[in-house]
């Protein structure tokens, strides 16, 4: 009885480590672009799971802007060997803070991944870009 027991718990732990194993990764990364006095930073988070990256959420801050004539654009994409494919765009007013991305985003891990947010100001504009790896 003992050893069916102690195999049923072998078991049980086997399966929940190889779960967490399998659990998604959450990962952020950063970048920050100058134009002279302008400035802007991205970062994007996203988790890896199932051989895949699937972007979540950026966060942006950038200034300073002239009047409300400030702009952002974000393009997440990827390069395999078939060439760029982009998963994501997405053009308007420039705001400071967190957004959020659409479910369903999917980068293959296997693939060199990017995100690239455009800060204008009116006047000045820079790219920061971060890899998706």
């Amino acid at each position: 009885m003992k050893t069916v027991v102690r195999a049923g718990l072998v078991a049980m732990l086997a399966t929940t480590l190889a779960a967490r194993a399998q659990a998604a990764t959450v990962k952020q990364v950063t970048s920050v672009c100058h134009a002279g006095g302008f400035s802007g930073t991205f970062t994007l988070r996203y988790e890896t799971s199932g051989g895949y990256h699937h972007p979540l959420g950026s966060i942006t801050t950038s200034g300073p802007y002239i009047g409300d004539s400030g702009t952002q654009s974000l393009r997440i994409s990827y390069q395999d060997g078939l060439g760029t494919h982009t998963v994501y765009t997405r053009i308007g007013p420039a705001t400071n803070g967190t957004a959020s991305l659409p479910a369903g985003l999917a980068i293959p891990a296997t693939a060199r991944g990017t995100a690239a947010t455009t800060f204008d100001n009116g006047t000045t504009s820079c790219v920061a870009t971060v890899p998706i790896t």
